[in-house]
């Protein structure tokens, strides 16, 4: 038993393997170690964990206070441009596109395709080159259409009639020239004019001079017969439908307008220089088409005043006094020569005299049997017009400048007008897609605008005008005109003195056809002292400045009148050929626009506080003021009241002007430094207050000009709403400052008048609370 159990017991004293060390066993024993150990290091850290947060809140602190003591002073300026992520500052933007228009220069290209053909409003050719040629440079061109009442020429024509006799008949078209191999393919339509009326009369005719109202009153005081007759007036710097108006008022039963190279100045035949297309001249056999609206009144459809013609169906009034009710038509030099000597001897003589061979400036009227027949048929439809639209999106939202240019011609042709204008627009469209490409967003929209319809009533900007309004006085900070940008030598500026300072500066960066060392703003002062004129008329700009009130400017280089070739205005001479040869040879003129145009508009857009001067706006309207404070005391004389409140707007005015808008520019200019000033981080609270300052400037500068719009308008051109800016009534292409009471003045009208020194005294009394700094 005892051996037994002896045997039994033998495994247990010599095991191959313990319990302990069995493969359960093992990982049993590593279970209970890793939680007793996570126990234990819970523990631990539960144990430290006030240790821990301190350590890692302390290393945070470290961290921070080591990045903020290194962090460099930044200025508003660039904050804001680095919360949008963008990477330009305005200098390094200036230079990226003065460069990229500096290296190349693609106008020549742009003005053969523009001058292939002719482009009358509505035409899809130069549409669709316009459009392509955005595309190419990355750009998402939109269409706006519009559809006013217009004419499209059928026939028109002019015979002179003697003893019943046809003596004479013009062709109504201009010699053919070999000079534009390069230019026109197409022949131009026979000349006729925009918003003639249709007619066919025979009468005597007579002479009219300029067709001013002082030349109708010198003719009545020599007791010149008037009525029944076919009045021949000669262009000058008047609007054309302000000559045909004028003519209609004393009897006319047609008109004849006439080109006079007395008119180009020293650059004349008579002067021994060759005509067009052998040398400078004008060529005497070109028809100078225009429209004869009257665009002093209403420029755009003149069925739909006031509102956009945006349909085929929109509702349309009658055109009756907002273009002429009798038939004109244009003439050349050489076909007028054929008739006005038909008046020598007759009737009374004018002292200025003119360049057309055999005739001496008598008034006439043509004897009994001397009659001529003008022709004129035009075919009125709703015609749809297209203007294109690219965009440019700025950062801050709500504030746009717009730069614009037509490209409609009466010719085939059109090198200057309007090729110039829509070559320079592709160029600075070209610049700033080089910014484009390179990441860059301007701070304030950009939009390149090209109108359709400018020649016959500035149709296409004056229905995107009033399609807009409410839009375009509520964001539009600026508007940029470029039309007949390239006939001369001389660089002429019009703009509302807001943006006087501004355009210097941009000339002050623009090299002067391409010479690095000299600027256009050297130029511009060496040629006409920097002198900015005030707008005028007849261009796109009318829209936007007389009836919304939007700060605008046109610039262009215009004939010395000395030794400047002759710009054949109009005619089918203002072609490839003559801006080739005489015009501007190497499209330097050109490039120096392109430059200075989108410089302009790149100040406009990339200054955070917008740069505009009001003490240069009341200066100007402080300067009128006394000139029209002359006119009044002696129209008034005797009257206290009068003169009572005259002195009252004056003093008011001369207040403004000295002393206000002073303050305000200097405050303006003292927080631009501010703005461009660096801080450290821990004075973030003085960029919150200088970005309210900043808010505040900018929303009264916008304002401004919109004050001095009036729901009334002028009297009998209610359309032309601003109290300080309109085209000159009885001349229309110059301006008038404060026209309502210049107008009132003139008429003699003490109750009109009154009316207007209250409306200024009112207005000026609001630029003055919100220029109170």
């Amino acid at each position: 038993m005892e051996a037994e159990l002896e045997n039994e017991s033998q495994p247990l004293l010599h095991p191959t393997r313990t319990r302990e060390n069995s493969v359960a066993s093992l990982f049993a024993r590593g279970r209970s170690n890793t939680i007793n150990g996570l126990k234990t290091g819970y523990d631990t850290v539960r144990r430290h964990r006030i240790q821990f947060l301190y350590f890692a809140l302390a290393s945070l602190l470290l961290y921070l206070s080591f990045t903020l003591a290194f962090l460099p002073r930044t200025s508003l300026s660039r904050d804001f441009r680095r919360l949008h992520f963008s990477r330009f500052t305005k200098v390094e933007t200036y230079r990226i596109y003065l460069e990229s228009l500096m290296r190349e220069n693609r106008i020549e290209r742009h003005l053969v395709a523009y001058t292939a053909e002719e482009h009358l409003a509505g035409n899809r050719n130069a549409l669709d080159y316009t459009v392509n040629e955005l595309k190419a440079l990355g750009f998402s061109p939109k269409i706006e259409k519009y559809y006013p009442w217009l004419n499209t020429p059928i026939d028109s024509g002019l015979s002179l009639w003697v003893n019943g006799t046809l003596e004479f008949k013009s062709s109504m078209v201009e010699d053919a020239s070999e000079d534009d191999s390069a230019g026109s393919t197409s022949p131009s339509a026979p000349a006729f004019h925009g918003y003639s009326a249709n007619g066919n009369v025979t009468a005597r005719f007579v002479y009219c001079n300029y067709g001013k109202n002082e030349d109708y009153e010198y003719l009545t005081s020599k007791d010149v017969h008037l009525e029944g007759m076919v009045h021949i007036i000669r262009y000058d710097k008047m609007l054309s439908g302000l000559k045909v108006k004028n003519a209609e008022k004393y009897g006319a039963v047609g008109v004849i307008l006439y080109t006079d190279p007395y008119e180009d100045g020293q650059v004349t035949e008579k002067n021994g220089f060759e005509a067009y297309p052998n040398g400078p001249a004008r060529n005497p056999s070109g028809f100078e088409r225009g429209s004869v609206q009257f665009l002093t009144d209403l420029p755009g459809d003149p069925t739909t005043p006031g509102y956009a013609s945006k349909s085929p169906e929109t509702k349309r009034i009658s055109p009756k006094d907002k273009m002429p009710s009798i038939p004109s038509i244009p003439m050349s030099a050489e076909d007028i020569s054929r008739i006005l000597p038909y008046l020598n001897s007759r009737g009374c003589n004018f002292d200025l005299k003119g360049n057309i061979n055999g005739f001496d400036y008598y008034s006439g009227p043509s004897d009994v049997h001397t009659k001529v027949q003008v022709f004129n048929e035009q075919a009125y439809n709703v015609k749809e017009i297209f203007d294109i639209i690219t965009e440019i999106p700025g950062i801050i939202k709500g504030s746009s400048i717009i730069i614009g240019s037509h490209r409609d011609t009466w010719v085939a042709g059109g090198a200057a007008d309007s090729g110039s204008g829509s070559s320079i627009l592709l160029e600075v469209a070209r610049g700033l897609s080089k910014l484009v490409e390179k990441g860059w967003k301007p701070l304030r929209t950009i939009k390149l605008i090209s109108w359709d319809g400018g020649e016959p009533a500035m149709l296409g900007s004056t229905e995107y005008g009033e399609n807009h309004a409410i839009k375009l006085q509520k964001q539009s900070l600026a508007y940029l005109n470029l039309d007949t940008v390239i006939t001369g030598s001389i660089f002429q500026c019009e703009a509302n003195p807001l943006l006087s300072e501004i355009l210097k500066e941009a000339a002050w960066l623009t090299p002067f056809r391409g010479n690095s060392d000299f600027t256009l703003l050297e130029e511009w002062k060496n040629k006409t002292g920097g002198k900015v004129d005030v707008l005028g008329a007849g261009t796109d700009f009318t829209v936007f400045q007389n009836h919304l009130g939007i700060p605008s400017a046109g610039f262009k280089f215009i004939a010395n009148e000395i030794d400047d070739p002759v710009y054949q205005k109009h005619t089918s001479y203002d072609s490839f050929g003559w801006m080739k040869h005489f015009g501007d040879q190497h499209y330097e003129m050109h490039n120096t626009m392109a430059i200075f145009t989108g410089l302009s508009a790149l100040m406009l857009s990339e200054n955070e506080l917008v740069t505009f001067k009001t003490h240069d706006y009341a200066q100007l309207i402080e300067e009128h003021f006394h000139k029209l404070q002359g006119l009044l005391n002696n129209t008034y004389p005797g009257d206290q009241y009068i003169n009572s409140e005259s002195l009252k707007l004056s003093s008011l005015i001369s207040f403004i002007s000295n002393n206000v808008s002073v303050e305000f520019d200097n405050n303006v200019t003292s927080l631009r430094k501010k703005v461009s000033r660096d801080f450290p981080w821990w004075k973030i609270y003085k960029k919150i207050l200088i970005f309210i300052r900043l808010s505040v400037a900018n929303n009264k500068l916008k304002k401004v000009d919109r004050l001095f719009v009036t729901d009334r308008g002028l009297k009998d051109r209610g359309w032309m709403r601003h109290s300080i800016f309109a085209p000159e009534k009885e001349l229309g292409y110059f301006g008038d400052v404060m026209p309502g009471l210049h107008e009132a003045i003139i008429a003699n009208n003490p109750q009109e008048t009154l009316e207007w020194l209250h409306i200024l005294k009112n207005q000026m009394t609001l630029i003055g609370e919100l220029l109170k700094v």
